[in-house]
């Protein structure tokens, strides 16, 4: 069975690897299980392993400065902007999913 794993750019690779992004915010609905194990990648090519521990849908309107800083970022505006960056135009009543993710080996 294939090993799920979840893509990062190479730019948050450090973060996550400090420690300081505990989450990802993916535009739709994913389903990621509570308690799997995941590859964390970038270009599909992993660097760490991480326990899903929680995942939250919520509409983009809904996200908080807190879930931007477990996600790595200052505050909301800044999420929102690498998230426009990454996925283009968002709507405000668009649906996320917050992975909630802990690193158990690098």
């Amino acid at each position: 069975m294939q090993q799920e794993k979840i893509n990062f750019d190479e730019e948050y690779v450090a973060l996550i690897l400090d420690g300081r992004k505990k989450t990802t915010v993916r535009r739709g609905i994913k389903s990621y299980p509570v308690g799997k194990v995941v590859y964390l990648t970038v270009n599909n090519k992993p660097f760490a392993r991480a326990r899903v521990s929680k995942v939250v849908i919520k509409r983009i309107n809904e996200l908080t400065d807190t879930d931007a800083q477990k996600d790595g970022f200052e505050n909301r505006t800044e999420l929102l902007n690498a998230f426009k960056r990454i996925y283009g135009s968002i709507r405000e009543d668009e649906l996320v999913t917050i992975v909630h993710f802990e690193v158990i080996d690098k």
